[in-house]
């Protein structure tokens, strides 16, 4: 039984070049349009079973908010037809229906109203909600003195505990602490199967541990609907394919020399070190995909750095660093530890080439920082020149054993002069 059907959906809006535009459309007698049409939604489709919890990913920009937020009553399609049978519960932006002006006690009832319950049900509900809250004495404060976790906390403690037969979530989760996010989430594995959930979220491993299912935006599109791994494989295809628009790739391998255009530059704010040798450019690939964030255990990342050196240096090092999302230092390893020959950096510009092999790893979001110095052991060595977290990867462990064992030496290391 489908308890939400999704039917050629469009949401059009005008886009103006001015504000005269708008005004020449208003006042228009032959009804000219100085417009032209955004299309957030374009003709989508789906249904969704009672009990599934569906996820909803995709590039910002690609139309997940929209829909959600048609779905919850917020906006109004342009074209097609929306049929939800049950009582709906939305978590969107942050703050989405609550008075900054009431206290934290005065939202519950507002919310609790404007879903339909109550106020003897409410009260019946009051004590899960203020427990799973846990926000303490701020509950009688007016919720405009909250902090973006509060808000979060007590937004989704209401929307998930009045029970609703469909749970709408946008990102808000993303706000919350470790600890509320993991709680978050227990819950909304207790109502898989009872409610009906669609989430946005763009945590993709939390997403195929709940999800059965993954719908896949793109630029108001629906790319794919169906099994979570496969979902997650095309979302990375959308967003190495818009890398791609921007590149003209001489080559993806790494053994062979890149057309020096296509390397990133690093912005100023990213640099640290002593800078006798400056990072100029930096290349690097994932399986030969250019600029890529997916890996697993075993891939392989090579990398390309373009490094202008104003001096000789006789006993080079190259390293890199690899921390969460939390600025938590997980593993690194350099050239002198690495076990590979030392190099002497000649002045003037090199290109320095090496692959690192992922370790097995939790997943998560990871930072990768790529650094440059000169010193002959771990004791006597001089930081030159580092790019703090110039790569962004997001590891997972699909279909992979995690048995807690790094290999995650440089290999393959290389220098030569640019030409």
């Amino acid at each position: 039984m489908s308890v939400i059907n999704v039917e050629n959906v469009k949401k059009v809006y005008p886009l103006y070049n001015n504000k005269k535009d708008r005004l020449k459309e208003a006042f228009s007698i032959s009804g000219k349009k100085y417009h032209k049409d955004f299309y957030a939604l374009n003709d989508i489709s789906f249904q969704i079973e009672k009990g599934e919890c569906v996820g909803l990913i995709g590039l910002n920009g690609s139309g997940k908010s929209t829909i959600l937020k048609i779905l919850a009553g917020v906006l109004t399609q342009s074209e097609g037809k929306i049929d939800i049978e049950g009582k709906v519960s939305a978590l969107l932006e942050l703050g989405a229906g609550f008075n900054p002006e009431y206290t934290g006690f005065e939202n519950i009832y507002l919310n609790a109203m404007m879903m339909g319950f109550s106020k003897k049900e409410t009260d019946e509900k009051l004590q899960d909600i203020l427990d799973f809250a846990d926000i303490g004495e701020f509950i009688n404060q007016p919720v405009k003195v909250y902090s973006s976790g509060m808000f979060v906390r007590l937004a989704f403690a209401i929307a998930i505990n009045v029970e609703p037969d469909i749970l709408i979530v946008d990102e808000a989760l993303s706000v919350g602490d470790v600890f509320f996010q993991q709680k978050c989430y227990k819950k909304i594995k207790e109502l898989a199967g009872k409610s009906t959930v669609l989430i946005v979220s763009h945590d993709l491993n939390a997403m195929t541990k709940f999800c059965k299912r993954i719908i896949v935006m793109n630029k108001g599109n629906l790319e794919f609907d169906g099994e979570p791994n496969e979902a997650i494989t095309q979302y990375f295809r959308i967003k190495q394919g818009q890398v791609k628009e921007n590149l003209s790739l001489t080559s993806n391998k790494s053994n062979e020399v890149l057309n020096l255009e296509d390397y990133k530059i690093p912005k100023q704010n990213e640099y640290s070190g002593k800078m006798d040798v400056i990072i100029e450019k930096y290349f690097y690939s994932i399986n030969d995909e250019p600029f890529a964030e997916y890996c697993q255990r075993d891939d392989e990342i090579h990398i390309s750095l373009i490094v202008d050196s104003n001096k000789d240096i006789d006993d080079l090092i190259v390293g890199y660093q690899t921390r969460d999302k939390y600025g938590n230092e997980v593993f690194g390893q350099t050239s002198l530890t690495s076990e590979v020959e030392q190099f002497q950096l000649e002045k003037g510009k090199n290109i320095i080439s090496f692959k690192v092999t992922w370790p097995e790893i939790r997943e998560g979001d990871y930072f990768i920082t790529l650094g440059i110095g000169e010193g002959i052991d771990v004791l006597n060595q001089t930081e030159e020149c580092w790019i703090n977290n110039a790569i962004h990867v997001v590891a997972s462990t699909i279909g992979k054993t995690i048995f807690g064992v790094f290999n995650n030496s440089i290999e393959d290391y290389t220098i030569e002069r640019v030409k």
